[in-house]
């Protein structure tokens, strides 16, 4: 779930993440690679110093949005005085609007809640410098991606009492809602939540951490309110985990954070869904030649090799799923068709004549695949900022070819990669496991285990031919298999040692769902330590020490 980070001069740095891009010698990858700052402080001074003033078109989008937002935290229960400033700079033209984005995810990993915290430091650092500086801090929820998608119905928390060295808190699905979009599907019954604390009550109990656990179950209640809260106001499981999500950063951090819900925000990107679909022809050719280069050099963007196939836009189906769309001439004009996921009727909208597009009457049936998201916030909203993780760089890089292309500018991109150091109680019993077994670095135990078991295999592998032929030759074999044996119970020994190890290493170094959070620290102490690091450290790839 995050990425390991090269060590140049014995400081991590951001531009790691981007070595196997920057080694294409690509002017326009490069260059883009890097902008990306390195330090919190050269974020702030490139947001401080940007002075632009939004256009009117910008402007009656940002309008368009703003209902959306304020529709969101009236539902979520979260419109807080913070909240309605935020909403009311969307109509000062001198605004400037940072964003991070990701899926409604159970009880999302801390990356998620870093970017937030991200940009409302980075925003509190701007005003500070100037206060004629004005910042809306916006979370993007995409609720329209797939129930399948792994981690929007899985958090993991380390755990020694499991045989992986991970404890897993799981959404049931059944395989017929596989593939709705989240925002349509059901809210869990309370059964499921009750399942969810009891695993967690458990988990806190069974530890054999030092911790205090009276402290610790404290924690869990104070934070399982909020999630009860948030599921009494749900209308769908995207809405579970965004509204708790809401209240975390409104309520109990306090921040001006504007959320909004990415599938009900089409009509703000309606002329930008038609300028890309307008300029298909430029989008699916950059796009194209922009994947083959990164297939050339064998570099796996995670973006499909037919993504440019596809219309930049998903076609929604009354069935709650989404289809990828092709773009084709008709009698009519330009249309959008392709295959449901889940029901597999096949869907096609008219957009109309192609030199004057109508997208209108479908915009509520469309919603912007992932390359186009920033493209979308930049042209359509005059974002200035767009806050990553590491999960999305191949997109982003994909993303800025494909704007110079379009004659688009994106905005400043950062990425804040750390990770997280901290002795939670699922940590500490690993690292107690590590002492008691007197392992200084596992992986390297790990490397010594198997090549003793791979030792014993070829040890093994004879004698198991040896003992195949005297039977067939109606020899004893006793001796043999004495001798078989003895080195299997050596080898099981070993095989052992490798399932403790790798389930150290496991709950070592997992980066964990919010609960581990909200558990051993309680969620107010989590952002002070994110956010002293930002403002007394800086370094963006550096850890953050709990």
């Amino acid at each position: 779930m995050s990425s390991p980070l090269a060590v140049v001069g014995h400081a991590p740095q951001v531009k790691a993440l981007f070595a196997k891009f920057d080694q294409i010698n690509d002017p326009q990858v490069s260059a883009f690679t890097a902008s990306i700052p390195e330090r919190f402080a050269d974020a702030v001074g490139s947001v401080e110093s940007r002075k632009v003033i939004a256009s009117d078109f910008v402007l009656r989008n940002r309008a368009a949005l703003a209902a959306f937002v304020r529709k969101f935290h009236l539902e979520a229960g979260t419109l807080t005085a913070g909240v309605e400033s935020g909403i009311a700079l969307l109509d000062d033209p001198t605004a400037q609007i940072v964003v991070s984005t990701h899926q409604p995810n159970l009880f999302a990993y801390g990356g998620i809640f870093k970017k937030i915290v991200l940009l409302e430091t980075l925003k509190n650092s701007v005003e500070k410098l100037d206060r004629n500086n004005k910042i809306v801090n916006l979370f993007l929820i995409v609720d329209h991606d797939f129930v399948d998608e792994s981690w929007i119905r899985l958090a993991q928390l380390p755990s020694m009492q499991h045989s992986s060295g991970v404890m897993e808190l799981r959404l049931p699905v059944s395989e017929s809602k596989r593939w709705q979009m989240v925002c349509n599907m059901p809210v869990p019954g309370q059964a499921v939540l009750s399942s969810w604390k009891r695993q967690l009550k458990s988990w806190i109990k069974n530890s054999h951490s030092d911790a205090d656990k009276k402290i610790l179950n404290g924690n869990l209640e104070q934070f399982w309110q909020q999630v009860q809260a948030s599921h009494s106001r749900a209308k769908s499981y995207a809405d579970l985990n965004s509204f708790l999500m809401s209240k975390i950063v409104n309520e109990t951090w306090n921040y001006s954070t504007l959320f909004v819900r990415l599938s009900e925000i089409s009509p703000v990107f309606e002329n930008g869904f038609t300028f890309l679909i307008s300029n298909f022809g430029i989008y699916s050719d950059a796009l194209k030649r922009t994947e083959r280069m990164f297939m050339n050099h064998n570099i796996d963007t995670g973006v499909s090799s037919s993504s440019h196939l596809n219309a930049p836009v998903w076609v929604h189906c009354k069935c709650g799923s989404k289809a990828s769309a092709k773009i084709a001439k008709s009698n009519n004009g330009l249309v959008l068709s392709g295959s449901c996921m889940s029901c597999k009727k096949e869907l096609e909208l008219s957009l109309g004549n192609p030199d004057n597009l109508d997208l209108a009457k479908a915009i509520h049936d469309l919603s912007p695949r992932a390359i186009p998201i920033p493209l979308l916030l930049s042209r359509d909203l005059g974002i200035s900022c767009y806050a990553s993780g590491t999960g999305g760089v191949g997109y982003l890089i994909d993303g800025s070819v494909v704007s110079k292309r379009l004659g688009l500018e994106l905005p400043l991109v950062l990425v804040w990669p750390s990770r997280d150091i901290y002795r939670g109680i699922g940590q500490a019993e690993a690292l107690a496991s590590m002492h008691a077994m007197q392992i200084k670095d596992v992986d390297s135990h790990l490397q010594t285990l198997g090549k003793q078991n791979e030792s014993y295999e070829e040890r093994i592998r004879p004698l198991l031919a040896e003992r195949s032929e005297k039977i067939r030759a109606g020899e004893s074999v006793d001796k043999l298999l004495a001798q078989l044996f003895s080195l299997k119970e050596e080898q099981r020994k070993v095989r052992r040692q490798i399932s403790t190890a790798e389930k150290i290493r496991n709950a070592a170094s997992l980066s964990p769902c919010i609960v581990d959070y909200a558990v051993n620290f309680g969620m107010a102490e989590a952002e002070k330590r994110w956010r002293n690091h930002l403002v007394e450290n800086g370094n963006l790839a550096s850890p953050v020490i709990f």
